[in-house]
């Protein structure tokens, strides 16, 4: 199972606002002032046809062997690790470039992906905000069954909150409408990132299960 294309916008690595220091982890922390939340999820399922080669048996591959499915938006940091970057979002005018860093832990009939940090790229104003906001993403993906024996499903259940401590500059703004646009953002991107994701994991099942065993990423193809 490759997991690597879920976030699908047109990032290219950069190294503006790499500062180690400005990478802000997902551990909980104290936010001073008003905050906003932004949350959203998405499920989404798609049928796989069963090949030669199992479903099954390609979800339970370990996460050392993921193929990343676009070179260009994703880097391998170890074995169950990933950086993966974003693209371009605009947000009250902002553009805003995250940069995520994932877990991946194989599990029973699928895996499941968690937050392990993240970063916002952008101007100072916007990267200002990398020591004030929290944020939690989980995205379970299982296989699972069909009425019909030689067709599968595969599931992504994808959640995300992002807690903020609204800028003094943006006191203008009400809070109630900044949550409002925030999760409207994350809503729209995970509509779109989430189906796609699905649809990469299918053609590299595809792929795996016709005997390729040199894991070209799909998105190079």
């Amino acid at each position: 199972m490759r997991v690597a294309d879920q976030f699908d916008q047109q990032p290219q690595p950069s190294t503006s606002g790499s500062n180690p220091q400005q990478q802000h982890h997902s551990q909980p922390q104290q936010l001073q002032g008003k905050v906003a939340r932004f949350a959203a999820q998405k499920h989404a399922c798609k049928l796989v046809q069963e090949q030669q080669r199992e479903l099954a048996a390609y979800m339970a591959l370990p996460a050392s062997q993921y193929s990343v499915l676009d070179a260009r938006k994703i880097e391998r940091l170890d074995d169950t690790t990933f950086k993966c970057y974003v693209g371009r979002l605009a947000f009250f005018g902002f553009s805003v470039e995250p940069v995520i860093t994932v877990s991946v832990v194989v599990e029973e009939r699928g895996c499941t992906i968690k937050l392990l940090s993240a970063q916002l790229q952008g101007s100072d104003a916007v990267q200002d905000i990398n020591s004030k906001f929290t944020a939690q993403m989980t995205n379970v993906v299982r296989w699972q069954e069909t009425a019909a024996p030689d067709t599968k499903e595969i599931s992504s259940d994808t959640s995300i909150e992002v807690v903020v401590q609204v800028p003094g500059w943006f006191g203008f703004v009400p809070v109630s409408s900044i949550e409002a646009a925030g999760s409207k953002v994350m809503s729209t991107t995970l509509n779109l990132m989430v189906p796609r994701f699905l649809e990469q994991l299918q053609k590299d099942y595809q792929q795996w299960a016709a005997g390729d065993e040199s894991r070209k990423p799909v998105g190079e193809l």
